[in-house]
């Protein structure tokens, strides 16, 4: 009578059965691994000058993995043959009648080979026969063929030259293994000093750390991901303190924000935030700031009113034309809240404009410095542009009272139609305008809004050169509109002036293919791609592909884009790029979130 198998024979065949294929089915130039296809390279040829890490970039392909193999030599034997091969090709050279290639050939054939026997002898190097392998994977034989194409192109590329193993798939799955096996049939002549086996490692990190500034999480080595926006190294290529973040819903977005905003704060920088989803208020409490409902809920902020504390800059805003900047900028917000409206009637608008300006006694000669004396109920605001043009006879006047009436008297007059209530927040160091209330408004309601406040921000920013501030808008793709691509050009002039006054704008958004829209795409490209500091945390569909083309994703980084966790992405800080995990203490998620 048989006996049954012991039970430790079970599990190591219930385990193998766990991990090992369905089948193996090899061909001439490829193998099937149960329903996933293979095909295994060896390289042939290699550069001639090598650097550190110069195996990296291909031992991070996607659906491509490496091995390597190194055999130590015996130095005795190797230096009888090198000075055999060099008294030959020296021989070769003296002859002269080599044809021009053939000698070029040999001229490089002879320098490597005394190099390596100056490695050999006078640094007393050891020396390795090497062998290098590469596995390319796919689901499938077609989208195999396209990676393997891919890889051969990027080793050509590098100054290498790979082939498939004919009728030796199975040996080469062995190289290629981590089994430690070298077949006896794939042996190659290539022989490496100790210095280039060691410079192949090709587990490179592209950590950054700056020494200074804020921590931002781990890299992929478990080195800290550490950078100062205000004073980065000179060599970090670091040209403004701008930082973008960019993700899907759920990416982890708003937790790195205010993650950052936090260790800003800490350090003496003032924030001010644009918050259309009441994400911050917890972070505002924690931290003594101040949080303004700005959707109608009790502040207004009067498009009118032109800030009086702000260091009017030298080149662009004198104090001489103080109020006809602040204009440009009233009409910008009414384009953005009216579209639709012809040239003329946008003509009246400008009129009725400066006529409720003078009404108050202002003027574009006034010197800024003379309203600081004025409150905030000296000022026109929307009510009374409203009125103006009911008084007017004609059409247009007409027209513009009627798409003037539902903020200049109807259910939205308390967000426009009156003196400013915002207290004076200039002295705070945490400042976060609220508009949540208005995600059921229309949109041109929320997009004029939402520009009104940038604007407001913008002032608070730029009343004091000497203080670091940190100016984050949150949702930025809320301000697109091709018809009034007016919001969208007032934050790209922000984006390039705001390191003038010390200030960082950082820019929160999904959506990127909204901001590369063919109306808007001009303004919309400049504002993700100025900042000098990017964050790109999960991706996927028209958003990756964007992304890819703005900023040369690689497809190593497009693939882990695609499948990043909550909390995962690439960092671009100047020349550098690392893949970053978002750290966060327990003290510090209870202050974010009121826990």
């Amino acid at each position: 009578m048989a006996k049954p198998p012991s039970t430790s024979l079970s599990m190591t065949n219930a385990l193998a059965n766990l991990f090992a294929p369905d089948a193996l089915d090899f061909g001439p130039r490829d193998l099937w691994a149960g329903t996933e296809w293979r095909r295994v390279y060896q390289v042939i040829a290699f550069p001639p000058d090598v650097g550190d890490g110069w195996l990296t970039q291909a031992a991070n392909i996607p659906g491509v993995t490496m091995a390597l193999h190194g055999v130590p030599e015996d130095a005795y034997q190797l230096t009888q043959a090198l000075n055999r091969r060099i008294g030959a090709i020296q021989g070769q050279l003296a002859l002269g009648k080599n044809a021009a290639l053939s000698e070029q050939r040999l001229t490089h054939e002879l320098e490597d080979a005394l190099a390596l026997m100056q490695q050999i002898d006078a640094e007393q190097q050891p020396v390795f026969q090497t062998g290098l392998f590469f596995v390319v994977s796919a689901p499938d034989a077609e989208t195999g063929g396209r990676r393997a194409k891919r890889l051969e192109g990027f080793l050509a590329a590098q100054g290498m030259r790979a082939r498939p193993l004919l009728f030796r798939q199975h040996e080469g799955l062995l190289a290629a293994a981590p089994f430690g096996v070298w077949p006896v049939a794939l042996r190659s002549a290539q022989e490496w000093p100790a210095a280039t086996v060691a410079a192949s490692w090709p587990f490179g990190g592209g950590g950054i750390n700056h020494g200074h500034g804020i921590l931002l999480g781990h890299d992929t080595d478990g080195g800290l991901v550490l950078f100062d926006r205000w004073n980065p190294p000179a060599d970090a290529g670091i040209t403004n303190k701008n930082f973008t973040i960019m993700a899907q819903p759920g990416g982890g977005k708003s937790h790195a924000t205010k993650l950052m905003m936090l260790r800003e704060w800490a350090l003496g920088a003032k924030v001010f935030v644009l918050d259309p989803e009441r994400e911050y208020r917890p972070l505002v409490k924690a931290t003594g700031g101040v949080s303004l409902n700005a959707a109608g809920g009790g502040t207004r902020i009067n498009p009118l009113q032109p800030p009086t504390w702000v260091d009017f800059d030298e080149d662009t805003e004198t104090s001489g034309s103080g109020l006809g900047t602040h204009i440009q900028r009233v009409l910008d917000f009414f384009k953005t809240y009216l579209p639709q409206i012809t040239p003329m009637q946008r003509a009246l608008l400008e009129h009725a404009v400066e006529a409720v300006y003078r009404a108050k006694g202002v003027t574009t000669t006034d010197d800024p410095l003379t309203w600081q004396s004025r409150t905030a109920d000296q000022w026109p605001h929307v009510g009374d542009v409203y009125r103006y043009c009911q008084a007017q006879p004609g059409e247009d006047w007409e027209i513009l009272t009627a798409l003037l009436r539902t903020v200049g008297e109807g259910v939205l007059a308390d967000l426009w139609a009156g003196p400013s209530t915002v207290p004076p927040t200039q002295n705070a160091d945490f400042v976060v305008l609220d508009i949540h209330d208005l995600q059921d408004a229309p949109d041109n309601v929320r997009r004029a809004q939402y520009l009104n406040i940038l604007g407001y921000l913008w002032d608070l920013v730029r009343a004091d050169r000497s203080e670091r501030k940190l100016l984050v808008v949150d949702e930025a793709w809320m301000l697109i509109d091709p018809q009034a691509p007016e919001a969208l050009r007032f934050m790209k002039a922000l984006s390039k002036r705001i390191r003038k006054y010390g200030g960082s704008l950082m820019v929160v958004t999904q959506n990127v293919v909204d901001f590369l829209a063919e109306a808007v795409a001009g303004d919309g490209e400049q504002v993700l791609t100025n900042a000098a500091l990017t964050l790109l945390l999960r991706q996927g569909g028209k958003d990756l592909q964007a992304l890819t083309d703005l900023f040369s994703l690689s497809d190593a980084e497009q693939d882990k884009l695609t499948n990043a966790r909550v909390g995962e992405g690439l960092l671009i800080a100047g020349n550098q790029r690392a893949w970053v995990t978002v750290d966060t203490a327990p003290h510090e998620a209870a202050l974010m979130y009121g826990r």
